[in-house]
């Protein structure tokens, strides 16, 4: 998985594309206006400069669902200087899931344990959100998905209680909605549901 961000009143005309963002960058090699990053000799991100005079990105921050046409421009630059291509996105990460189960969380009495469906598989977390109750339906992040901000969800067990994804508010997803706690996904889609490519 990679994930495309661009804000030009921030970064000026720079398209960031994170592969691993959590490897320390040690080395740079540019091309023209292509910088591939790093870390010993595994790509871990790629920075591409110039790109308005080709390409019109509106994007402010996280690009979740890149259009094929964008992917084949970046490609079209990737190659010309010597790389390999992206492949094109399918998958943000963004998981739709249910909850089938709201349990009192053992220890703190501000958390619930939160059973949460996919429809082929469950998962299971920890959430202080206070609007969670049991058959809403939410927007999970998974095991490697690169957030918004940049990091990377990883699962953990805190207590003997596994985090195995983690729930999302508005905010999170980039969804401009006044919106307190967990977002609450609409109609239209059904657990296992990419939250931003739609079906399966």
């Amino acid at each position: 998985m990679y994930r495309l961000f661009y804000n030009y009143k921030i970064s000026g005309d720079v398209l960031f594309v994170l592969i691993d963002p959590e490897k320390e960058v040690t080395r740079k090699e540019r091309k023209g206006d292509v910088v591939a990053l790093y870390s010993e000799d595994k790509l871990v991100g790629i920075n591409i400069f110039n790109l308005l005079p080709i390409a019109k990105i509106k994007a402010n921050g996280m690009i979740a669902t890149p259009e094929d046409s964008l992917i084949d421009l970046i490609n079209s630059i990737l190659l010309n200087a010597g790389m390999e291509k992206l492949p094109y996105a399918r998958e943000s990460g963004y998981k739709v899931g249910k909850i089938t189960k709201l349990e009192e969380h053992p220890i703190n009495e501000k958390a619930h344990i939160v059973t949460i469906s996919l429809g082929d598989k469950e998962l299971t977390t920890v959430s202080y959100y206070k609007n969670l109750k049991e058959g809403m339906l939410v927007v999970v992040a998974l095991e490697g998905t690169i957030l918004y901000d940049g990091s990377v969800f990883h699962s953990f067990v805190s207590r003997n209680i596994p985090s195995e994804c983690s729930i999302l508010e508005a905010k999170e997803l980039r969804i401009n909605v006044e919106s307190a706690g967990a977002f609450e996904v609409g109609e239209g889609y059904v657990p296992g549901d990419d939250f931003f490519y739609g079906g399966k």
